[in-house]
């Protein structure tokens, strides 16, 4: 009798969760927060349909649809957004029509409050398919998080050739050949991804603001990764650019290109972006990361960096961070090599470091190591990426620093911890602020358009 209801049960747990089926699609889990989570799936057909469904077998629709296409090409995003509930496990399945097609674990997200693991990863070129397979050393860390911080698609790069005459329709074909090329968009399980750019899915090396397809280059980052359509502990900045708030910890995304001034005595980040970022910081007080594609310290060096292109600029970001009492740490990539800097507490009145991180698979420059003043520890002989355990706890943010390669070699480990004065009623009134001005709507219209 036992075996019996045994078999049962099995019969009817199968009845409940669809056949897992092999990849076909190339998914990406964008905004995973509280409430919602959000997808882009790259498809050569309109007719998919996408629902979550848990353990238990209860199926959840989608909150909100669009799909994103161009009439030069085949290929079209499905933009997906569910409101989910946090604490569960899902799986996210696509149909065409009845039958299932593609099945992925959804990544959770962050999982305690005052804990945050995170994978940074720049500098992804898909010219390096021998090195693909470091996407699942990295996935075997369990990130809760993957930072792509530029130069995620090489838009400018065809053949290992760099090309000048970039437009629309070269951009998209690019962003196209990188999601089908590279694995991370094919793992069984997802990892929710945020981003921003640099110059090279910008759309032109060393870009700046005078680049004449900015526009449109915006709407196809927009529409390749999944940032977008979310608005619950996502704030949107400028550009590409917006504000993740995930537990104790914010992270800033920064514009780097599209309000870069081509003189040297002109703005980075643009005066508006600039400023938007320094409300915030005074706003929220929670521990920070301050979050862009190349450098922000280089003046060492003759690569771009905020303090080498627009040193005056620069030298007033400082002395306005300086004013702020929130704990800030700043995440950068571009470098094609990795390393962490430490400046001294005089600089902005509290323990500061920037963490680089690049490339995951791009060239190597293993002679080419400029003499940084600020430099903890470095990698630049090899492909590699950067994890980081972040802790808030008794008056301090605690940062466990790893770098790993391919195969998943440890390059460096290092341990920094930033003072925070009373930490925990910052991080309370952080909270009531958050949540007095979330702007999470509990009713939306689901719609499906084309653009």
């Amino acid at each position: 009798m036992k075996y019996i209801v045994l078999l049962l049960l099995l019969v009817a747990s199968c009845a409940q969760l669809p056949k897992q089926h092999s990849d076909k699609y190339s998914i990406l889990q964008g905004v995973t927060n509280s409430k919602e989570v959000e997808f882009s799936v790259l498809a050569d057909t309109e007719n998919l349909r996408f629902e979550l469904r848990d353990p238990e077998g209860e199926i959840i629709q989608p909150d909100e649809t669009k799909i994103v296409t161009r009439s030069f090409s085949k290929w079209m995003v499905h933009k997906i957004v569910f409101v989910r509930d946090a604490q569960k496990d899902y799986n996210l399945y696509v149909y065409e029509g009845e039958k299932i097609v593609d099945q992925r674990l959804v990544g959770r997200g962050q999982k305690e409050q005052t804990r945050l693991r995170i994978a940074v990863a720049s500098c992804m070129s898909d010219h390096f398919k021998k090195d693909f397979k470091i996407w699942d050393t990295l996935a075997s860390k369990n990130p809760e998080y993957l930072l792509m911080i530029g130069d995620n698609v090489y838009s400018d790069i065809t053949d290992k050739s760099l090309v000048q005459a970039v437009d629309p329709e070269l951009l998209w074909k690019r962003y196209v050949d990188t999601r089908l090329a590279l694995p991370i968009y094919f793992q069984k399980k997802l990892i929710p991804v945020h981003a921003t750019w640099d110059d090279h899915d910008y759309g032109i090396n060393d870009g700046n603001s005078k680049w004449g397809y900015k526009k449109e280059a915006k709407e196809i980052f927009d529409a390749f990764f999944a940032q977008d359509m979310s608005d619950d502990d996502y704030y949107k900045g400028h550009g590409v650019g917006g504000m993740l708030s995930l537990g104790d910890f914010n992270l800033y995304f920064l514009d780097g290109r599209t309000f870069r001034s081509d003189i040297k005595e002109g703005t980075h980040l643009g005066l508006d972006q600039t400023a938007w970022l320094i409300s915030k910081l005074r706003e929220e007080s929670s521990p920070s990361f301050i979050i862009k594609g190349d450098q922000f310290f280089g003046g060492y060096h003759k690569f771009e960096s905020f303090e080498g292109s627009h040193p005056n600029d620069f030298q007033q970001f400082v002395d306005e961070l300086k004013k702020i009492n929130t704990p800030f740490i700043f995440l950068s990539g571009d470098r094609h090599m990795s390393e962490i800097m430490q400046f001294p507490r005089g600089m902005f009145g509290k323990p500061s470091f920037e963490i680089t991180s690049s490339p995951i698979h791009s060239k190597v420059y293993p002679d080419r190591l400029d003499q940084n003043p600020w430099r903890v520890v470095s990698e630049n002989a090899h492909q590699n990426f950067t994890i980081i355990d972040n802790l808030a706890q008794n008056d301090h943010w605690f940062l466990e620093i790893e770098n790993f390669g391919v195969n998943g070699e440890p390059y460096y480990r290092r341990e920094v911890a930033v003072f925070i004065k009373d930490l925990q009623n910052n991080l309370n009134e952080a909270r009531k602020r958050r949540v007095g001005k979330r702007r999470y709507k509990k009713i939306r219209v689901k719609r499906s358009k084309r653009r």
